[in-house]
């Protein structure tokens, strides 16, 4: 959490300098960065007490190269700075974030533990995006969950259709009709 808040903090000025364009391309590249920071040997190095911060910094700035920029540059440096180069795979994370808030373009996932075709998961994905007036994309994920459960974290959205609880509503009702 406190990485989050942190994150944040870098995020902010990022957004007031840089247009759509930039942010997104700086999304992309803190991403690849930040699929960096799975791999042990390179965690080890970044965690290293034995590697100077100079070279972990000129790893990192080794990565971002490609990109030819000033800003992107200046950005790593300052992280180094203040010893957060740790905190690129939650730069990289919030950035994406933003950039969905952006665009008012999400992804969610529906969990069953029954099959769902992708027309149904399509028209979930469509009709929510309709209430919410954003671009939905949803993905089918096999759970043991004895019904439907759809959410979409950015937005907040979960949505919950268990078997169990409408068969018991179900029961109720035809008892209270009696």
């Amino acid at each position: 959490m406190q990485h989050e808040v942190i994150a944040k903090r870098y995020i902010k000025p990022l957004k007031e300098m840089c247009d759509a364009t930039a942010l997104e391309n700086l999304s992309d590249l803190l991403g690849s960065v930040a699929e960096a920071f799975k791999n042990e040997k390179f965690l080890h190095i970044m965690h290293s007490s034995e590697v100077k911060g100079d070279a972990k910094t000129q790893l990192i700035l080794d990565m971002v190269a490609p990109a030819n920029s000033a800003v992107v540059n200046n950005f790593i440096k300052l992280l180094a700075e203040n010893g957060r180069l740790t905190l690129i795979p939650e730069l990289a994370c919030e950035l994406k974030r933003e950039m969905s808030r952006l665009k008012r373009s999400y992804t969610g996932r529906i969990y069953s533990d029954s099959a769902i075709e992708q027309s149904s998961v399509d028209a979930i994905a469509r009709d929510l995006g309709t209430k919410y007036d954003a671009t939905i994309a949803l993905e089918y994920v096999p759970a043991q969950f004895d019904g439907i459960r759809v959410e979409v974290d950015e937005l907040n959205i979960e949505i919950n259709f268990s078997k169990t609880r409408l068969n018991a509503q179900l029961v109720e009702h035809i008892l209270k009709a009696i």
